[in-house]
């Protein structure tokens, strides 16, 4: 082997080797371990191979649908909020505003906050005794009791969608205001000079230049939203009932409260599967329309 094929070796082989240790062999133990009973509370019955037995029944496991579906209606809803939300706030940053460096910085305090912490203030605030919710309603004249917000399970699930869009809206903002000032300004100017106007421009300019960035942002968020755990958990503990227990949150109970470590690699292995196809899917639908752009 060459010297030159040597340093490239160099150069590639400390990655390689992270990958490796940080995220293929934990994701090999945990797809290995998925074949096994493993009940971490008796470790006289040992480990002992199932097969398949794990994966039959994750299928009729109607608590893991449940879950499951909670996830992507919490995927759904987060990821669109912010890419709405962080569109409308690049756009207005991309334009001549007093004190842009400024707003930029207030809006990433919430993104640098650990999620931890962003469900405890999100708990404080709007729980009943300390919500200002309650006054600002009774001034408005709107008839809504804020404590419904975490004991209802429509507004639950609404309550944890809307802290998640709270914090990650400014990361999907700073993609999205990236993408736009990358759009050359000739092209508005053509388009002024043609009489276009600015709601026009958005729609036939804008929107498609932003499309394939947005499209991988969403995608980005969508991977980082799916397994979404310590926000949720301490917003709401996947309450109230199932409400807003997310596939996580569920995985974390037959881990830690049933200790059924094998049934829970299952879990993870079968929404690992499932985001994987989803991905595959919005990959294959993002290079299509870029093609034929």
């Amino acid at each position: 082997m060459s010297s030159k094929a040597l340093k490239k070796w160099g150069v590639v082989l400390p990655g390689v080797l992270i990958i490796v240790i940080v995220l293929l062999i934990p994701i090999g133990a945990a797809l290995g371990l998925s074949f096994f009973s493993y009940p971490l509370q008796r470790p006289d019955l040992g480990i002992r191979f199932t097969g398949l037995d794990n994966f039959i029944k994750l299928l009729s496991d109607r608590s893991f649908t449940n879950s499951l579906g909670k996830s992507m209606l919490f995927t759904l809803g987060a990821v669109a909020g912010e890419l709405v939300l962080g569109m409308i706030l690049a756009l207005l940053l991309n334009g001549r505003v007093w004190g842009k460096a400024i707003f930029k910085v207030a809006f990433m305090i919430p993104m640098m906050m650990v999620p931890v912490v962003v469900g405890v203030s999100w708990r404080l605030f709007l729980l009943p005794d300390f919500t200002p919710l309650g006054p600002i309603f009774d001034r408005l004249g709107i008839p809504f009791d804020p404590s419904r917000l975490l004991t209802e399970p429509g507004w639950a699930m609404f309550s944890v969608i809307l802290a998640d869009v709270w914090q990650w809206t400014p990361f999907v903002m700073l993609l999205l205001l990236a993408n736009l000032q990358g759009i050359s300004h000739e092209i508005y100017e053509a388009s002024q000079m043609d009489g276009a106007s600015k709601w026009r421009e958005f729609w036939r300019i804008t929107l498609p230049l932003v499309l394939p960035g947005m499209l991988s942002v969403g995608i980005l968020r969508a991977m980082d939203a799916m397994r979404t755990f310590d926000l949720v958990y301490i917003l709401t503990s996947g309450g109230p009932g199932t409400a807003t227990e997310l596939v996580s949150i569920y995985n974390y109970k037959i881990a830690f409260s049933r200790y059924d470590m094998g049934y829970a690699s299952a879990v993870s292995t079968g929404v690992m599967i499932v985001v994987g196809i989803v991905i595959f899917a919005l990959l294959s639908l993002a290079n299509r329309g870029g093609k034929t752009r």
